[in-house]
Parts: structure tokens; sequence; C-alpha cells
């Protein structure tokens, strides 16, 4: 699966995928500790990807609390979830 993170046109954090997930996605995780994201499913089951945020990435995503991931098919979107970022440290939820 291809997955990045962009910023839409009106200002919004979205995360473009191009295959569907195997589940619902519900929350997007931030690691604060490892600069980290993971999308947490209604199953409980997580997706980590394998990135890493920029000091000045990192600073962004520390301002936001939702995001939109969108799947894209022949660059069209062809569905959406709006979600709500989760910060989290040490595998635990806190408080921004």
């Amino acid at each position: 699966m291809n997955i990045g993170l962009v910023v839409n046109a009106r200002g919004k954090v979205c995360l473009v995928h191009d295959e569907p997930f195997e589940a619902t996605p519900l929350w997007v995780g931030y690691h604060v500790d490892d600069r980290q994201i993971e999308i947490i499913f209604d199953t409980g089951d997580t997706y980590p990807i394998d990135w890493q945020a920029t000091d000045e990435m990192h600073g962004f995503l520390m301002n936001i609390n939702k995001i939109l991931i969108i799947r894209m098919e022949n660059k069209r979107p062809v569905e959406g979830f709006d979600t709500s970022f989760l910060f989290l440290k040490d595998g635990k939820v806190i408080d921004q």
C-alpha cells in the first residue's frame, strides 16, 4: 500500500492511500516520543506507518485534532474517513 501525509487546499491534514483497509479506521494515533503515526481500526488492530516526522512536521502535528483519511483510485477520491487525531506516549493516550 502506498500512503502519504498531505495538507489539502482547505488546510486539513490528510492521509492518502491507494488500497482499501481491512477494517474501518476510527482514529489516527501520533506517537510523540517516536514521531510516528498509526491508524487504529474499529477491530482494535493498528496499521503503523513507516515514516518519521521532521521537526517542522512534528510541530504541525502537535497542533491538530482531526485527520482525514482518503482512498484514491485513478487520481480520484473514492472513500474517506474523518478521524480524530490522538497523541500517544509510551503507548497511552495523552492530553495536549
